[in-house]
């Protein structure tokens, strides 16, 4: 038994080795910038949902990043607290803000009054001819039974430009971080980032931050290394406007719960290049309970286990799935040989990815310039950039739980409370 406990740990170490190198790699490599220009025919997507008290700080944090592009923050027509933060965020831009009424949607006239109410909140709603400000507050009316709520949302927008970007209401790109996505798209149809989790709030909050961090950069990267995407970041994707309308728009997502999955196999199915690029998204979640950090784990690895029912291989089994079980097997193996040299190597086995990771996430967000514009901001929780010491000593934590975790999930119901609505997990009707 300590034998063995030996070669999990050394196991567990080399593994540990490649995927680092490999994401060292991938975060070095030169990166493209978009012009200002191109970043003027860019629309970023937002769908708003409240529920996390970091939404107001996140959203005005995000959308100072992202000028010159037009922003759409698209809101719930029930949703009180979003569209406040939704407006505040408008606001503190500094342009004009507006509500604009979806041309395919404006004859749903139980939101019409929402829309005017949001009007007045902004302070201006939207004439024939008037220069599109640089932030616009979208009212959108409830998703039908079995249709994906964010993906609703985005299919309202009134989109023309030549770029979309899709980003996650609890993420914000840093300072630089728009142009440098976009520029991506000049070698691929569709371009993602990777999420690094701000250090913030409470344990839970802190757990799950830890379960992302020591995973996300060690994952995306090195297998977009080895061999072409096979499903996207769904907090962060860049893609062109033309590409998306042949694949069937946000219509062919409808009902896809996995809907970054649902995108990239779409993508896939027409030959269209999909690029993993090393830009961080930086994210701020608020876990308030042990149940939470829970359930949002469980949906994360249902999720999950749709791209390795449909597409497992030997790179994702080697490099995702070998890597998730082996942490937990390590600590069963040392604890159950009794043996202090494999408690140790045990011991060194989950330490040494943890600072891995710990540096990984430095060097990703060394490229970063500082935002000044984001300065009077800084008290905010979502603006801690250093990894912390306690994140180090949680990522095995949340390492050891996600096998477990794994299991039951895919034992479990296949169905998930997101955005207050209880769904089913698939892609829908993508191929």
């Amino acid at each position: 038994m300590g034998e063995a406990a030996l070669v999990v740990a050394a196991l567990l170490l080399v593994i540990t080795a490649v995927r680092g190198s490999l994401a060292a790699v991938a975060i070095v490599a030169p990166a493209r910038a978009a012009s200002p220009q191109d970043l003027a025919d860019v629309t970023v997507l937002v769908a708003v949902r409240s529920g996390d008290p970091l939404l107001p700080d996140v959203l005005a944090s995000s959308v100072r990043t992202l000028a010159p592009a037009r922003v759409l923050l698209l809101v719930d027509d029930d949703d009180t607290a979003g569209r406040a933060a939704a407006t505040a965020a408008a606001r503190a831009t500094g342009a004009t803000a507006a509500v604009l009424v979806d041309a395919a949607a404006a004859t749903a006239a139980t939101w019409r009054p929402a829309a005017r109410e949001v009007a007045d909140e902004v302070g201006a709603v939207r004439g024939e001819g008037t220069r599109r400000p640089h932030v616009e507050v979208v009212v959108c009316p409830p998703p039908g039974p079995g249709v994906n709520p964010k993906v609703h949302k985005l299919a309202l927008a009134d989109v023309r430009s030549r770029t979309v970007v899709l980003l996650d209401d609890d993420t914000a790109l840093p300072a630089g971080g728009l142009a440098r996505l976009v520029g991506a798209l000049g070698a691929a149809d569709l371009a993602t980032g990777v999420p690094v989790y701000r250090e913030q709030g409470g344990l839970w909050s802190r757990l799950l931050a830890a379960f992302v961090n020591g995973s996300a950069l060690v994952t995306y990267l090195p297998l977009a290394q080895v061999g072409p995407p096979v499903s996207v970041n769904g907090m962060v994707v860049a893609l062109r406007r033309d590409r998306l309308e042949g694949v069937g728009g946000f219509a062919a997502l409808a009902t896809a719960t996995c809907d970054d999955y649902a995108l990239a196999r779409l993508f896939r199915a027409h030959g269209l290049r999909i690029v993993q690029t090393s830009q961080p998204a930086i994210v701020a979640t608020t876990v308030p309970t042990a149940a939470a950090y829970l359930r949002t784990v469980r949906r994360w690895l249902l999720f999950a286990g749709e791209v390795v029912r449909r597409d497992l291989s030997a790179r994702l089994l080697l490099l995702v799935l070998v890597p998730t079980a082996l942490p937990l097997v390590a600590v069963v193996l040392a604890v159950a040989s009794g043996s202090l040299a494999a408690v140790g190597a045990g011991v060194a086995a989950l330490a040494v990815p943890a600072l891995v990771t710990r540096a990984l996430r430095l060097r990703v967000m060394a490229a970063v310039p500082p935002d000044a514009a984001s300065a009077d901001h800084m008290a905010s929780p979502i603006h801690t950039t250093s990894p912390g010491w306690l994140g180090v000593l949680l990522e095995p934590v949340a390492a050891v739980l996600a096998p477990l975790q794994a299991v039951a999930a895919q034992l479990g119901p296949r169905t998930v409370t997101w955005r207050g609505r209880r769904v089913r997990v698939g892609i829908g009707t993508a191929p």
